[in-house]
């Protein structure tokens, strides 16, 4: 198993079909994905097993001091098995190292499984953003320390 930055524009299609299979309606586009690739500053990483392919990814976005993870999935029949806790602890390792002092996310209020696992490593809920994905669905904002900062 390995997490690598996805390089190849042939990657993006497989991308694609995991985020279509992990958020329906709501997924990101192949155009959208494609244009975040090619943004200087996003970062997409994936995790590859030998024998299931890619399995998850990560994408993150990262301005000065800052970073935002936009998206985090794994495939529904490999969730549970700790792959999401590989690709987090690699992404911000890698912050850490470039000399991010913070990191940013949303979560849907009603995903506990995120929640947990944003908490596990260190992220605190400092909003709320009513209205966030659907006018009925809401997002918490979070945000954890990476260095040398006491607040988000």
């Amino acid at each position: 198993m390995r997490v690598k930055t996805l390089v190849e524009k042939e990657e993006v299609v497989k991308l694609s079909e995991l985020e279509a299979s992990l958020f329906g309606e709501k997924a990101w586009s192949l155009e959208l994905l494609k244009k975040e690739i090619e943004n200087p500053y996003s970062k997409v990483y994936v995790l590859e097993d030998e024998f299931f392919g890619v399995v998850g990814y990560i994408i993150v976005r990262v301005f000065l001091d800052e970073a935002e993870i936009l998206r985090l999935g794994v495939k529904k029949e490999r969730q549970g098995l700790g792959f999401g806790r590989v690709l987090l602890s690699y992404v911000l390792d890698e912050l850490k190292k470039e000399g991010i002092k913070k990191c940013f996310l949303e979560v849907a209020e009603d995903n506990m499984r995120a929640q947990k696992l944003y908490e596990a490593f260190g992220f605190s809920r400092i909003g709320k953003r009513k209205g966030y994905f659907t006018p009925e669905k809401s997002a918490y904002v979070m945000c954890k320390i990476l260095e040398g900062v006491e607040l988000c």
